[in-house]
């Protein structure tokens, strides 16, 4: 009986051991476990892919609505304040499809430099929507804000368009408040700028329709 009973725990023993062996080699619960902490990190990655995306692609078009806008603005000879808000549609046009009217805005302004004092802002118009911040050039009146290395000389008048956007991810909200501009701005509010000369002139003031 003793030898019998040794052999069957010996049995018992061997099959226990060679259970856990099994249990410890086996690997297959390891790939879901590493499957459910990647998704999340893959799934952040191409939602934040989409968003960045969609800012760059909004960089842009604000840059050639600001471009488009400075442009048209300087091109005649005396430009009225009716004109330049029937201007500011090309800009919602070319932010399409962006929503610029409901989420974005435009400001144009005009500088001289009388001969002697430093270059001022001598009119401005706000307009195609309701995200307006102050101007990053000034209120009328007020000495020019212009670019660092950018000179106007006496006499110049220079155009001015700024085009705002308040950028709102679609997947990852708390972007918003990385994608604004250098702390000058609301959160989640950009801009982009051009500046140009006159062509036929002087637009240093508005004509009357």
């Amino acid at each position: 009986m003793g030898v019998e009973m040794n052999a069957v725990l010996n049995s018992y023993r061997l099959k226990i051991a060679r259970q856990y062996h099994s249990f410890v080699s086996d690997r297959s619960g390891v790939t879901i476990i590493e499957f459910a902490f990647i998704v999340p990190v893959i799934l952040f990655m191409l939602l934040g892919m989409f968003d960045m995306g969609r800012y760059m692609l909004l960089n842009q078009k604000l840059d050639r609505a600001a471009a488009t806008m400075s442009d048209l603005t300087s091109r005649p000879s005396s430009i009225s304040a009716a004109e330049i808000n029937q201007l500011m549609i090309a800009a919602i046009e070319v932010v399409q499809p962006f929503d610029l009217a409901s989420k974005g805005g435009v400001i144009v302004s005009s500088v001289y430099k009388n001969p002697g004092d430093p270059a001022e802002i001598t009119w401005q118009i706000q307009g195609a929507g309701p995200t307006l911040p102050p101007s990053l050039y000034g209120g009328v009146g007020d000495p020019a804000n212009m670019p660092a290395g950018f000179v106007v000389r006496d006499n110049e008048n220079v155009i001015t368009a700024e085009v705002y956007f308040r950028f709102e991810p679609v997947f990852l909200d708390f972007l918003s408040s990385f994608f604004d501009s250098g702390g000058l701005l609301p959160e989640g509010v950009i801009v982009q700028t051009a500046l140009r000369q006159p062509r036929l002139g002087d637009l240093s003031t508005l004509s009357v329709p």
